[in-house]
């Protein structure tokens, strides 16, 4: 169903362009670009390396947080070797 909207939606972009002089689609152009430019900066996002960093150091942090809980659940235990 979403994609027959989408395709009515594309269909009707291209009769109205066709109706529009090119100054004014390319100035149409230029807007929606900004526009939307403008909501991806506003939507804090991260780049692949960041977002794979992050993941690594909450991993490590998980694995700190799993030790200490052993450490206070078992005091008398050795300490459990540290993951890889």
């Amino acid at each position: 169903m979403t994609i027959g909207k989408f395709t009515t939606a594309v269909r009707a972009a291209k009769a109205i362009k066709s109706m529009l002089p090119d100054s004014v689609f390319e100035d149409m152009k230029k807007y929606v670009d900004t526009q939307v430019q403008s909501v991806i900066g506003k939507m804090n996002l991260v780049s692949r390396e960041e977002y794979e960093e992050q993941n690594k150091q909450l991993r490590q942090l998980r694995e700190k947080i799993e030790s200490l809980e052993h450490s206070v659940a078992n005091p008398n235990d050795k300490p459990r070797p540290k993951p890889k």
